[in-house]
């Protein structure tokens, strides 16, 4: 049978951040209606880290895959990538196999594209001004997604490492770029806030964030990750990609709760979906803080790998091979 394999490279070449937004906006519809099909994802975990199995089916695109992801927070001192991820593309008609694709990249790119989709949705329509805390590839493609929506004239970045910082902001082109060491004052007069990062303890003070802020939480998907404290989430107009999941895995979130400070019956005003599909309002007010939390799944890994491969198959993409 012949399968198509694509490279990152591939990938790049087949989509851009504004077709993963549109993509995003078409998944997250099919969750928040219980159209996809999302069995829970299965990890099985290993001295050194996790590997992750995320099947899912779209029925609007017939769009059926696999992701299979690795977390290996070692690999980092070994100068490789911690997050390394493969997609297998499925007929949604005969169940045999079409594609496998680089799914490290496109794990990068659909989490940002949610953080934009959201964006697009949430913030205010005048919002000029992004910090970004984190200086890795989500940290990157948040800042790409955030471009891709609003008209983005200053990003201010806060990192780990100075060094890791500085070469983020080495990269940008046709924006001020500044690198802060203080999260307060790097907070201070920002509309767009995103986090990237895999922190325990929170990343910045919440009463620092200013009213009309949009937040995007990205980078926290296990109860013992923590980016947001529970003073910053009691402020904030909380959307989530998906309840359940969300409730399982947002440490800031499960760790508000446990503290009594969060009730995710009540204080989770919607899905981002439900936003999408205008079952529930966004933001109803300039001075309101939004906020989404968002730990993935496989309807974003299924959605953006579909359209991947339509355009590479319509473009000769890749490599056939018989297998």
């Amino acid at each position: 049978m012949p399968v198509r394999i694509l490279s990152r490279s591939d990938v790049e070449k087949s989509i851009d951040m504004k077709g993963a937004i549109e993509a995003m906006r078409s998944a997250f519809a099919q969750v928040s209606n219980h159209d996809a099909e999302l069995p829970p994802r299965v990890g099985v975990e290993t001295p050194l880290g996790v590997t992750l199995s995320m099947p899912g089916f779209l029925p609007a695109e017939e769009a059926l895959a696999i992701k299979v992801v690795s977390v290996f927070e070692g690999n980092r001192a070994q100068g490789i990538s911690a997050i390394n991820a493969l997609v297998l593309v499925l007929d949604a008609q005969t169940g045999m196999p079409r594609a496998i694709m680089d799914g490290t990249y496109l794990t990068a790119l659909r989490t940002g594209a949610a953080s934009g989709l959201a964006t697009d949705l949430l913030s205010l329509p005048t919002a000029d001004v992004a910090t970004i805390f984190g200086a890795g590839v989500q940290a990157r493609t948040q800042l790409q997604a955030v471009r891709a929506v609003r008209d983005i004239r200053e990003v201010r970045i806060v990192a780990r490492t100075s060094e890791s910082a500085e070469a983020f902001a080495a990269e940008l082109e046709g924006v001020q770029v500044q690198v802060y060491s203080d999260a307060r004052l790097a907070l201070s007069g920002a509309h767009i806030v995103c986090s990237a990062t895999t922190s325990r303890v929170p990343v910045f003070p919440g009463d620092a964030v200013e009213p009309g802020a949009h937040v995007n939480g990205a980078g926290s998907f296990t109860p013992e990750m923590i980016e947001f404290d529970a003073g910053f989430i009691q402020r904030a107009k909380v959307i989530v990609d998906e309840r359940t999941a969300a409730m399982a895995e947002a440490g800031e979130l499960i760790a508000a709760a446990r503290a009594g400070l969060f009730d995710p019956s009540v204080d989770i005003h919607a899905e981002l979906g439900e936003v999408v599909l205008r079952l529930r309002e966004g933001r109803t007010s300039p001075h309101e803080i939004t906020f989404f939390k968002s730990v993935g799944n496989a309807a974003q890994d299924v959605a953006v790998a579909h359209r991947v491969l339509e355009h590479a198959e319509s473009h000769d993409g890749g490599t056939l091979v018989e297998i």
